[in-house]
């Protein structure tokens, strides 16, 4: 099997949650890396044993390079796709496609079918979810119609663009995104509507900082996604996304199975196990799976769809869009008198 060299552009802090995967890949090997902090270059650079760039075009151009990794920030990225596709370099991407979807639609329409192009979410990496989409698709419990999750943690402080309103969007553009691509994933049917909330409660980041989406699909399913940075949870290291994490997550199917992920505490496997009444179910989810790059390398290869396509990540992008367009649409009531104390 061929082995194809990487470039990387941007070797932050997702370069560094990604690197042992890159390295378990057999069908890849990173070969020049660039970074505008040059220590962050060089500590990616050795990992790798690789070469520091100059400039993220010299990565692009080098006729040695088959592949390059676009890990910048969103806003930066329009740019680099237009080079990586004139030299004709297969691109991945991390989520969100872009922050704003005229944005995106450049890169799409760029991109084209000239290069093979992925974009990689949180799911792409946790194979939970591809044992979840197995147990909904068994027949044996259902079909998911109520997908719940609750993401709570600190506000990003390791740079200088997360929180920015025009760069980043929000919270949810920057981090719930993933659970927006994990609710069309599972639930898989055609949307039909949405409502979106965005509010600033704590006044501490200049973005919004508590953002609502009820997704609703047919036949009757919604996703109800919500994520806020207003409370100040513990930071582990500000130099990194190492933050408290808090999350609750429900599962409910048409058959009224409660399905979630569980970790048995004598072996401790990871199961998706789905309980109705005294009824349980139960899925392992597998301990080693392959490398996302070496999918992304078959599928390139084949001339298969891209399991996580830039077509899909441009939809999420589309729907966050008209979203934001029409946040906030509430129904006025009358101002009602607070709700009395206690010994008033």
């Amino acid at each position: 099997m061929k082995t194809y060299n990487v470039g990387v552009i941007g070797c932050g802090d997702y370069l560094r949650r990604q690197a042992n995967l890159i390295l378990a890949s057999n069908r890849i090997r990173v070969t020049r890396v660039f970074d505008l902090n040059r220590n962050r270059a060089n500590t990616a650079a050795q990992l790798f044993g690789a070469a520091v760039a100059d400039s993220a075009e010299s990565v692009i151009e080098d006729r040695s390079i088959g592949i390059v990794l676009l890990f910048t920030p969103p806003w930066a990225r329009k740019a680099l796709v237009e080079c990586a596709v004139r030299e004709r370099k297969h691109i991945i991407m991390a989520k969100p496609l872009a922050a704003h979807l005229s944005d995106a639609d450049v890169i799409r329409d760029t991109v084209g079918d000239r290069v093979t192009c992925a974009v990689f979410y949180r799911r792409s990496v946790n194979p939970v979810y591809q044992t979840m989409k197995t147990a909904f698709d068994s027949g044996q419990i259902g079909r998911l119609v109520l997908y719940k999750e609750d993401w709570l943690h600190h506000y990003p402080v390791w740079n200088t663009w997360a929180t920015d309103r025009d760069r980043n969007r929000g919270p949810f553009m920057d981090a719930m995104i993933h659970t927006l691509n994990i609710a069309r994933y599972l639930i898989a049917g055609q949307i039909k509507g949405l409502t979106f909330f965005s509010d600033n409660y704590a006044g501490r980041v200049e973005c919004p900082d508590t953002e609502f989406l009820k997704l609703d699909f047919l036949p009757k399913a919604s996703a109800h996604l919500f994520i806020s940075w207003a409370a100040d949870l513990a930071i582990y290291d500000r130099a990194g996304n190492d933050r408290e994490f808090l999350i609750q997550s429900t599962m409910i199917t048409d058959q009224g199975w409660y399905v979630s992920e569980v970790v048995q505490p004598q072996s401790n496997v990871h199961v998706v196990q789905a309980r109705r009444e005294d009824a349980v179910l139960e899925w392992p989810v597998p301990e080693v799976v392959e490398s996302p790059y070496n999918g992304f390398v078959a599928a390139m290869e084949s001339g298969e769809p891209q399991a996580y396509s830039l077509q899909d990540a441009w939809i999420d992008t589309c729907i966050l869009e008209q979203a934001m367009q029409n946040a906030n649409k509430v129904i006025d009531l009358p101002a009602f008198a607070p709700h009395p104390r206690d010994g008033q």
